[in-house]
């Protein structure tokens, strides 16, 4: 394994630290809801990695024509773009920056069943101490913080516990649909032959398809839940806008990069040391505080995950 294929690996970590942290403050500055996230990050995803694409191939995609690869395809983008991320900005939004990305990022450790179950790769010992590792770290996370004084009225005390324990589960969720997402990708890679900026490329197209279908779908049945994209500040759409350019589509080049010359479970592993960064900046920039037992939650889930791919 080549040595900037780790080196890409991080640098693909610090991309993804910083994508949530832009929707983040998009979401803070603006009145929209998470439903409005994902038409920009798609719109500005598929624009740019499709310029970059006719830029790299000399103005020429290679055609798919597969229905497999278009299911993998499909498959994944769904599981990880749009239900994975869905999930991982209501996890934000419930329990903050801190707290929500290291337990999304728990996920190389499902990553080794998912890229066993499709891609046979092997699974070792090392993986029972991953996991205890990872689940350790969770539960500092959810049980090492400051005790925070109930409210006197009951509903408001049973109001906070439970948007805790919502936000605990939508990280954990978002964890399963990004590990169910990874092992498609490198099957759209196998499959397909194609070089990391063209699958690229048709995972920002899936996305774009994906995004209008579910837009429709939640105008129509929870009108209420939606406003107008027109609506939404120029400020915070320059914040989706942004972190589709870094998240998505830089995000996703480099990482297709590193799966075409490593296995899955490794370059999963290097990325998930992204809640280190995440969880700094929510600490210095958010003001969200952590406790030394939540920090040291945050380093076993690293060190877990990192630990499974080595």
């Amino acid at each position: 394994m080549p040595l900037w294929g780790f080196l890409l690996s991080f640098l693909a970590a610090a991309m993804w630290a910083a994508s949530p942290i832009m929707v983040n403050y998009g979401l803070a500055i603006s009145k929209c809801s998470i439903h409005e996230v994902n038409p920009f990050r798609a719109a500005v995803f598929f624009v740019t990695s499709l310029i970059i694409a006719l830029i790299y191939n000399g103005g020429h995609i290679t055609p798919i024509t597969s229905p497999l690869i278009y299911f993998y395809l499909f498959a994944g983008v769904s599981a990880g773009y749009l239900l994975g991320d869905l999930f991982y900005f209501i996890a934000i939004r419930e329990i903050g920056v801190s707290l929500a990305v290291p337990i999304a990022n728990g996920y190389p450790i499902l990553v080794i069943f998912t890229s066993w179950i499709l891609l046979g790769e092997p699974v070792t010992m090392k993986l029972l101490w991953g996991i205890v590792v990872v689940v350790s770290g969770i539960l500092l996370l959810r049980f090492g913080g400051e005790k925070i004084k109930e409210p006197d009225d009951a509903a408001d005390a049973l109001h906070n516990k439970r948007r805790l324990m919502k936000g605990f589960a939508f990280a954990i969720a978002t964890g399963c649909f990004w590990a169910l997402s990874a092992p498609m990708t490198k099957l759209v890679i196998i499959t397909s032959g194609l070089g990391p900026v063209e699958v690229t490329f048709y995972r920002s197209f899936a996305f774009l398809v994906i995004s209008i279908v579910a837009r429709i779908v939640t105008v129509k049945y929870r009108t209420t839940a939606t406003i107008p994209l027109r609506s939404v500040r120029p400020a915070a759409a320059m914040y989706f806008a942004a972190a589709a350019f870094i998240g998505l589509c830089l995000g996703s080049i480099v990482y297709a990069a590193c799966l075409v010359v490593m296995p899955v479970a490794i370059v999963t592993a290097i990325t998930a040391t992204s809640p280190l960064i995440a969880a700094l900046f929510g600490h210095f920039a958010l003001k969200e505080r952590l406790l030394k037992l939540q920090w040291t939650g945050i380093v076993l889930i690293i060190a877990g995950s990192v630990a499974v791919g080595i």
